[in-house]
């Protein structure tokens, strides 16, 4: 008894903490143009959006979202939009060679606790994961997808696909100021330019798991109350 009201107290903190984000966070959907030209090894399309413009002075986190338009990557692993790099820069760029070159902003943790990944799917033939993630499928493995630079190969290292309709949020190390802020982006082969109908939001605050992601969690914490139940009935 005691196991499973710590595990609903546990949840109970978890959805409360969501709902409050939520709720207090200010999300803004950003537009973005293709730059001239390509960069990489592969040729990398390159997207810019002013966010100097926006109504908010500063933003916590960054996600973008494959439009699930399925007209962009290829099949199995590479299904969707496949990210080079991003990168937030106070310098503005006019080609892909220009946005690769400019000095970029440290405010990114591409590891697994700075980067929320929800896979999308995959297109016949399914692989057992998407390129650039990790074992499991749910993190980004950021060894592989070397997300801080313009370097992708194509059917190769550098780069993470996120799936038909997946989604990938960075929070960043600390609230960044908007002022003559620049967000750059890169599609690994540049056409046909799946990010053309991709979404990118920016919001005040953290980005927190999609729904889906936080039931499982919560599930797993109950099957581990039920595992610790039946191993003290054994005992």
């Amino acid at each position: 008894m005691k196991i499973r009201s710590t595990a609903f107290s546990i949840a109970s903190a978890m959805l409360l903490t969501l709902s409050a984000t939520s709720v207090s966070a200010e999300t803004v959907n950003v537009s973005f143009t293709r730059l001239s030209g390509l960069s990489g090894v592969d040729g990398t399309a390159i997207f810019v959006a002013d966010l100097s413009s926006l109504s908010i002075s500063e933003i916590q986190s960054i996600t973008l979202i494959d439009s699930n338009s399925r007209v962009g990557g290829s099949s199995g692993a590479y299904s969707g939009f496949d990210l080079d790099a991003i990168k937030l820069s106070n310098t503005l760029a006019t080609t892909a060679a220009g946005a690769s070159a400019s000095t970029g902003l440290n405010v990114f943790n591409f590891s697994p606790s700075g980067t929320l990944f929800t896979p999308g799917t995959q297109r016949p033939t399914a692989a057992p994961k998407l390129n650039g993630t990790d074992a499991s499928g749910l993190n980004v493995d950021a060894s592989f997808a070397t997300l801080s630079q313009f370097d992708a190969i194509w059917f190769g290292a550098g780069s993470v696909t996120l799936g038909d309709g997946g989604r990938i949020s960075f929070n960043l190390t600390s609230p960044t100021s908007t002022a003559g802020l620049y967000l750059y982006v890169g599609e690994v082969s540049g056409d046909p330019g799946e990010a053309l109908a991709g979404s990118l939001l920016v919001s005040t605050q953290p980005a927190v798991p999609e729904p889906s992601s936080l039931l499982m969690l919560l599930a797993g914490a109950g099957v581990l109350g039920g595992f610790i139940r039946k191993q003290r009935s054994a005992t």
